[in-house]
């Protein structure tokens, strides 16, 4: 296995529950020596107001803040590096750009799991638009960001897949005593304008065993009727991962504002034991053989008998468990994986 031991100067969350703190991890497994600057350690953290306001204008009134502390902050002053990643990129804007051009003769990679260029976050991603062409090579997980970003300037795109992490995305093992929790589970957040509420509502109407976990979920107008199966908030750590392996069958969403025809819970899933059961898309059905590997539907109705067969048949949850997991493992979509293509790029 090739190393890569290069020093790197990776923005992005520090928080070990995000998945930018596991691909720095990542990058470390494979030999190299990260130096991680999240940006609540340059300016704090932001209240709730704050955090509405640099959404909605792309974390305009944030750049010139950053820059005089990127400036003055003692963890990056005299650093030299070889590479500096840029996870997601949106606080990040053209002056803060070229100034890591000036101080870092070194390549600059932006890494974006979102799709910046797409409807559903356009205020979001305001900033990063503004300095693609900033960047040596800009890593998106949709051909059609790689396309678009390549006609707004970009110097190269690359296109891979989302990931899971080799390191916190591990089976649920069960004693003999033990089995998989007899449900249908959901673990991800309440979007406006996507119908997942109501997906849920009418697979609860169906009577089937439900669970929820995630965030935001009051939000919706069919609270009254989703609280019922509610569990509480988003999870992280081990507790996500259990979350994802222990349910009898665990539900995919997409987000079709964002273009989405996979989900980081499409790897996930599968690596952490889970019976993954999703939207069948034209790139699921490139990843998984349905009904062997992972199960898919094109409907409510679809979903709904699809869980039904699947409660009721213990030895063919189990078969598509173990399938999906090995599967997931042998076709290279882990952080490390990952990591190393783009590294190889550079």
């Amino acid at each position: 296995m090739r190393a890569f031991p290069f020093t790197i100067l990776y923005f992005g969350s520090n928080s070990p529950a995000s998945t930018s703190r596991h691909r720095a991890d990542a990058l470390m497994r494979l030999g190299c020596a990260v130096k991680v600057v999240d940006r609540e350690d340059l300016i704090g953290p932001r209240s709730r107001w704050q955090s509405f306001v640099d959404y909605r204008t792309g974390y305009w009134f944030l750049q010139r803040r950053l820059l005089r502390e990127l400036k003055t902050a003692g963890s990056i002053r005299g650093l030299s590096a070889d590479l500096i990643w840029v996870d997601s990129g949106e606080f990040y804007g053209a002056r803060v750009l070229q100034w890591f051009s000036s101080h870092f003769a070194c390549p600059i990679i932006l890494y974006n799991v979102d799709d910046p260029l797409g409807p559903r976050d356009a205020t979001r991603f305001q900033r990063l638009r503004a300095s693609l062409s900033s960047y040596s090579l800009c890593v998106f997980v949709r051909q059609e960001t790689s396309l678009e970003a390549l006609a707004l300037g970009v110097r190269q795109a690359l296109t891979v897949h989302r990931s899971y992490d080799e390191s916190m995305h591990t089976q649920v093992l069960f004693t003999a005593q033990q089995a998989p929790i007899p449900v249908v589970s959901f673990t991800g957040t309440f979007i406006p304008g996507e119908p997942r509420d109501q997906f849920l509502a009418a697979l609860i109407q169906a009577g089937h065993p439900l669970r929820l976990i995630g965030n935001s979920w009051q939000r919706s107008s069919l609270w009254p009727v989703l609280q019922t199966i509610y569990q509480g908030p988003g999870r992280t750590g081990v507790a996500y991962s259990e979350a994802l392996g222990d349910a009898a069958v665990t539900l995919g969403f997409l987000s079709h504002q964002n273009r989405d025809l996979v989900t980081t819970r499409s790897f996930e899933t599968p690596a952490c034991g889970g019976l993954f059961c999703a939207e069948r898309t034209s790139e699921h059905q490139l990843l998984y053989e349905d009904g062997w590997e992972a199960v898919f539907w094109d409907s409510v109705e679809e979903c709904i008998l699809q869980c039904n067969k699947l409660l009721g048949d213990p030895e063919l949850r189990q078969k598509i468990c173990t399938t999906g997991a090995q599967h997931v493992r042998e076709i290279g979509v882990g952080n490390e994986d990952i990591c190393r293509q783009i590294l190889a790029s550079i």
